[in-house]
């Protein structure tokens, strides 16, 4: 083997030696400017196609290298980069490269200017136009949310919709929206809307009802949006219930069951979410009164009214156990309930 331009022999690269190869070859190239995009609202950065939430310094390192040209049949061993600043929307980029081609290894400095842009992404630009495809509605049943329940459903809502954009920047909430009874969530998705109503139901103990409504066709095919309403019971932790004519304190709602205290029996009971949704609250949390205990046997309390100040007797649950010099009560159609503190 022999080099076409000067004629020595040995090893060639393109029909030549590697000193006339190297001499008039480079491995790699950039342009002259290279434009960074960044979203005016969100202040992510386009990088490959995708919009990344990294630094200003990562985008600009990222978008240098991406724009780097290398030659056929060569590879980067490694590259590393240098960013001077010019002004806040112009940045310089030197660019020092390790390139392999074949058994040949060289290094190369490259440099070009990095110009910042504004522009709106994608997901930015249809928040701002109020694009959503989904509603949750949260409502109470026959009571308005009281704030620390909205808070903690807003804060539920918020963590799983940040999580979902973990994996899908397209997930966004679009508008909450406060209304008598509750409030409503616009959401970007309809499969995000309808897993995050379930977990919300579960989570409160509420009932989920899905209705959908046609808004246009795409592609030949119709598209709807769908609304999940999220009904919350009508009781909370620590209220008294009416359960088949009989005062019940609620002691604790999980996803899908409620536990109740017999008032008259003391006796625990859980049932379904389901078969509570119509229970009437008798007595709210600011209902439940202190009264000064008297004299106790094995059997009885003898306690002073809260509202009429007369002595009473009231009977002691099985296990019942008293602290301090008061109980907890309520009244309920004349009678008095001991309840637990």
């Amino acid at each position: 083997m022999f080099c076409v331009r000067c004629g020595r022999e040995g090893s060639t690269y393109e029909s030549l030696c590697v000193e006339c190869f190297l001499e008039n070859t480079r491995f790699t190239s950039i342009s002259d400017h290279v434009d960074l995009f960044t979203c005016y609202h969100c202040k992510e950065f386009q990088i490959k196609g995708r919009w990344k939430r990294i630094s200003l310094d990562e985008a600009i390192r990222e978008v240098a290298m991406d724009a780097i040209v290398v030659r056929r049949g060569s590879e980067l061993a490694h590259v590393r980069s240098e960013v001077t600043e010019a002004d806040p929307r112009n940045y310089h980029v030197r660019i020092f490269s390790d390139v392999e081609h074949g058994d040949l290894k060289m290094k190369e400095e490259l440099h070009t200017i990095v110009r910042l842009k504004n522009t709106v992404c994608p997901r930015c630009s249809k928040i701002i136009g109020n694009y959503y495809e989904s509603i949750i509605q949260i409502r109470g049943r026959e009571r308005k949310l009281s704030e620390g329940q909205k808070e903690r459903i807003y804060t539920a809502l918020r963590k799983r919709v940040d999580e979902a954009q973990e994996e899908n920047r397209e997930m966004f909430i679009s508008k909450l929206e406060e209304v008598p009874g509750g409030f409503d969530a616009y959401l970007s998705s309809i499969s995000l809307a309808k897993s995050i109503s379930k977990e919300l139901g579960d989570r409160f103990g509420g009932e989920v009802k899905e209705s959908s409504t046609l808004v246009t066709q795409k592609d030949g095919k119709d598209v709807y949006r769908v609304t999940y309403l999220v009904r919350l019971p009508s009781y909370l932790r620590g209220e008294v219930v009416s359960l088949k004519g009989k005062p019940h304190l609620v002691v604790s709602i999980a996803s899908n069951s409620t536990k109740l205290l017999n008032l008259k029996t003391h006796e625990p009971i859980n049932l379904p979410n389901a078969d509570l949704y119509e229970v009437k609250v008798l007595a709210h949390r600011k209902d439940i009164l202190d009264a000064v205990v008297l004299t106790e046997t094995d059997k009885e309390l003898q306690i002073m009214h809260p509202v009429s100040f007369n002595t009473i007797e009231v009977r002691k649950p099985p296990g019942f156990k008293r602290e301090g010099e008061t109980v907890k009560v309520v009244i309920h159609e004349e009678e008095t309930y001991l309840v637990p503190g």
